[in-house]
């Protein structure tokens, strides 16, 4: 009797456990940039989030909460966000933009064991993070297939604009390398100061070379500034965007849109796919005012996969569980987009862009 007894209370403690370990609320927290140069990346990553948020039936709805903090591109207000989010208990941070703002906090993040989804970077330190779980291609991909596509063009005689902090550093290193391996080199490589528009420098460095290509690795801002000064020194050049510019922000910024290529993670959002349709459904229902772009695109099919996993967490409702589920996210969850977890990161392929009467034309 006494031993039924004890296996009753045990089974009583057990069920309790599992009712009451499981949050009232997810949070999940962003640190953004929502003023200041990239204002307009991060609200459309903002925008994106919510449009799938606030337009899907998703069960127990009421359990999960989006904060969003600004952090102006700034490493030192990032740091601040997150040290504030995890004394609020979040659950898990989410959408963090940017590479040097991301790095200074991986050290708190891997001190205490923070679980990261789908920062805004392609940087190749995040594919080797046991914290995070990438959504999108890295700069690695991209670099690789916009080499493959000059080359094919007979273009060798590459230049570089690169913003002088990690982000920067990630897409020179790639670049150096992948030339490498082609027996090529730069011809010129290009400098500014982030969040500054102090480009005079990086204009005489690269232009001295002459290259028949400049890769980009800067801002929208910086690099609408720089097109259209370097086009006062050569008409004919060609400029190719990393993904990190925005290339919706850099067409409304720059008259001639002629002669640049644009690298991006996501089919164009106007693609006749079905996802594409549903962002632009869901973004007009949460505000009809708000124009669609990459990276609200991008930041849409991130929420569907945290949401998607989110409705499949169970006891022990731990991040550590999520992050699993999300690995094992079925291939096809995405209509017309295929997805698969390796290198630690779930989209694998990169798409290269012009722009052309008023919409963007992937190059095949």
């Amino acid at each position: 009797m006494k031993k039924i007894f004890l296996i009753l209370i045990l089974i009583i403690i057990i069920i309790s456990y599992i009712l009451f370990s499981a949050p009232k609320k997810y949070i999940i927290s962003s640190s953004l940039p929502l003023s200041g140069i990239m204002k307009n990346m991060g609200e459309s990553i903002k925008y994106g989030t919510l449009a799938y948020y606030n337009n899907f039936s998703i069960p127990d709805k009421e359990k999960i909460k989006f904060i969003f903090k600004d952090d102006k591109y700034e490493p030192d207000l990032m740091k601040t966000n997150i040290i504030n989010f995890y004394n609020n208990n979040s659950f898990l941070l989410y959408g963090l933009t940017g590479t040097p703002t991301v790095k200074a906090v991986l050290p708190f993040v891997n001190e205490h064991s923070i679980f990261v989804f789908a920062p805004f970077t392609g940087a190749e330190f995040l594919r080797k993070n046991k914290n995070v779980v990438n959504f999108r291609a890295s700069y690695k991909d991209e670099i690789e297939h916009i080499i493959n596509y000059l080359l094919k063009k007979h273009i060798n005689k590459i230049s570089l604009l690169y913003q002088n902090d990690d982000y920067g550093d990630e897409i020179y290193l790639h670049l150096y390398d992948t030339l490498k391996k082609h027996k090529l080199s730069l011809s010129s490589v290009g400098t500014y100061e982030r969040n500054t528009y102090l480009i005079d420098s990086a204009l005489n460095s690269i232009s001295s070379s002459k290259p028949q290509a400049i890769i980009l690795g800067s801002t929208a801002e910086i690099a609408a500034l720089f097109i259209k000064n370097y086009r006062k020194i050569d008409k004919n050049v060609l400029f190719i965007t990393i993904s990190f510019v925005n290339p919706d922000k850099l067409i409304s910024l720059t008259e001639n849109k002629n002669n640049i290529i644009f690298s991006e993670v996501v089919p164009y959002y106007k693609a006749n796919i079905t996802e594409a349709k549903n962002y632009l459904t869901s973004l007009h229902r949460l505000n009809p005012k708000t124009e669609p772009t990459f990276y609200g695109f991008e930041s849409y099919l991130a929420t569907k996969i945290l949401i998607n996993a989110f409705n499949h967490l169970t006891f022990p409702y731990t991040p550590e569980h999520l992050k699993k589920i999300i690995k094992k996210t079925p291939k096809n969850i995405l209509k017309g987009i295929p997805i698969e977890y390796k290198n630690n990161q779930l989209l694998n392929k990169t798409y290269l862009y012009k722009y052309k009467n008023n919409v963007f034309k992937e190059i095949q």
